[in-house]
C-alpha cells in the first residue's frame, strides 16, 4: 500500500494542501519550522488518530482557521490510498472542529468526524485502513523512558495489524476506568464497593484484558527475533538485543485472570486502584542482559530504537503481506555518513513508500539522491526540486 495524494485544510501551518505522493522514497527538506514534519503528522494520525506532538486535538487546528457559514473553525485531513497496483483507490478522512459555547466563546474541546471511501466511520474502524511506521528523534524514549512508552509502541504497533486488538485494548481501557472509578470513590466515601459490583467488572476486565495480554506476548516473541537480526545490521554488534515481555499477572485466561485479582482485592479496596494488568505491565529492551536504556552508550540506545521500529515494519508485512509506509523524521541527522548510507539500504525495500524529513541534502549521497523524489518545503508551501 501506499499514499498516492495527501489533502490537508488548516491544518497546522498548512492553510491548503493538495500533495501527490510517489509509491517509493520521497524527501522532504527545507530550515526548520517549515512544515516537514507536520507531513508525517498528518499521516501518522489519519493511520493512528494520534498525534505525536500535539497535547490536545485543537493544537492541529490552524490559528487562522474560520469555519464557514458560522461554524466553528476546523481542519481535514484526507488522503488518497492505493492498496495494490490494480486495486480501487480507498480514501480515508478526519475533520477535527472547535465547538462554541452557551456564550458563543470558543470551548477548549474539539470533535472528530471519520470518513472511509466518504461514508461516516468510528475511530476504531479507521485504524489499520493505513499502516505506518514513524521513526522520531524523540524515539530514544522508548528505551530511556517510563513504562507507558513502550505499551504505548506495543499498542500501536498490534492497533493497525488487528482490529480485533483494537476493540479489546478500547473495551480494557473504558473498564479500567469504571473499576478505578469504583475503588476510588468507595474509599473515599469509607465504605467498600459491594462485591457484585466489583465482581461484574472484574469479568468484563478480564474478558479484555486477557486478549490484549496474549497478543502483547504473541508480538514480543516475534519482534524479539526480528530486532535481534536487525540490530546486528544496524550496529554491527555481535551483542544481542533482547526483548522480553515484563506482566504484572501470569494471567493466561479469564479464570486465572479473575483469581489474580480476587487475591488482590483487599489491598486494591485500600489504595483505590487497579494493581495488576496490561496496563501496568512493561517491555525489558536488553543489551548482554543488561537494560538498555540504563546501561547502554547513546550509540547503543539510538540502533536499539531504529531497531525495534524496523522490527515493527517488518511485524506488521509479516502478518498483513502489506508493507506499512514508513515515515522518518529528521532521524538521518543524528548518523554519521556510513550508518546513515547503511540504514538506507536497509530499509528501501521494493514496493516501500518512504517519506523522509531532513533540513540539509548534504546529509545524504549524490547517488541516493537521483534515485528517489525531492520536494522543497519553505513555510507551509511545496514544491517539487
Amino acid at each position: 500500500m501506499y499514499v498516492s495524494r495527501l489533502q490537508l485544510q488548516d491544518f497546522r501551518i498548512y492553510r491548503s494542501l493538495v500533495l501527490a505522493l510517489p509509491p517509493g522514497v520521497c524527501l522532504f527538506y527545507g530550515a526548520n519550522a517549515a512544515g516537514k514534519t507536520t507531513i508525517l503528522e498528518a499521516l501518522y494520525y489519519l493511520a493512528t488518530t494520534r498525534s505525536l506532538r500535539a497535547s490536545a486535538e485543537r493544537e492541529l487546528i490552524a490559528l487562522e482557521a474560520t469555519g464557514d457559514l458560522g461554524l466553528a473553525p476546523f481542519a481535514r485531513l484526507a488522503a488518497s490510498l492505493q492498496p495494490q497496483p490494480d486495486a480501487e483507490m480507498q480514501t480515508i478522512e478526519i475533520v477535527l472542529q472547535r465547538k462554541f459555547g452557551a456564550d458563543g466563546d470558543l470551548l477548549p474541546t474539539t470533535s472528530k468526524t471519520i470518513r472511509i471511501n466518504k461514508i461516516a466511520r468510528r475511530a476504531l474502524d479507521l485504524i489499520g485502513q493505513l499502516r505506518v511506521v514513524m521513526f522520531a528523534p524523540q524515539d530514544l524514549e522508548l528505551v530511556t523512558g517510563a513504562p507507558a512508552e513502550r505499551r504505548r509502541y506495543l499498542d500501536v504497533t498490534l492497533s493497525q495489524i488487528d482490529g480485533r486488538y483494537v476493540r479489546a485494548l478500547s473495551r480494557y481501557n473504558q473498564v479500567l476506568t469504571q473499576r478505578n472509578g469504583l475503588l476510588r470513590s468507595s474509599r473515599e466515601r469509607g465504605r467498600a464497593a459491594s462485591e457484585q459490583d466489583l465482581a461484574f467488572w472484574d469479568e468484563e476486565l478480564a474478558k479484555a484484558g486477557v486478549y490484549v495480554l496474549r497478543e502483547r506476548r504473541r508480538a514480543v516473541t516475534e519482534l524479539d527475533n526480528l530486532a535481534q537480526r536487525l540490530y546486528a545490521e544496524i550496529s554491527g554488534s555481535d551483542l544481542a538485543l533482547r526483548l522480553n515481555y515484563l506482566d504484572t499477572t501470569p494471567a493466561h485466561d479469564v479464570p486465572s485472570f479473575l483469581a489474580a485479582l480476587k487475591e488482590l482485592r483487599r489491598e486494591e479496596r485500600e489504595r483505590g486502584v487497579t494493581l495488576i494488568g496490561p496496563h501496568r505491565d512493561d517491555l525489558s529492551i536488553q543489551l548482554a542482559e543488561r537494560e538498555v536504556g540504563s546501561f547502554g552508550s547513546r550509540g547503543q540506545q539510538r540502533a536499539s530504537t531504529l531497531a525495534l521500529r524496523l522490527a515493527e515494519a517488518e511485524l506488521m508485512h509479516a502478518r498483513t503481506g502489506d508493507r506499512p509506509v514508513l515515515l522518518l523524521d529528521d532521524l538521518l541527522s543524528e548518523l554519521d555518513q556510513k550508518r546513515r548510507e547503511h540504514l538506507l539500504t536497509t530499509i528501501v525495500r521494493p514496493q516501500q513508500q518512504i517519506l523522509i524529513t531532513a533540513t540539509d541534502l548534504d546529509d545524504f549521497s549524490p547517488s541516493f539522491l537521483s534515485q528517489i523524489t525531492r520536494m522543497n518545503v519553505d513555510q507551509g508551501q511545496i514544491f517539487p526540486a
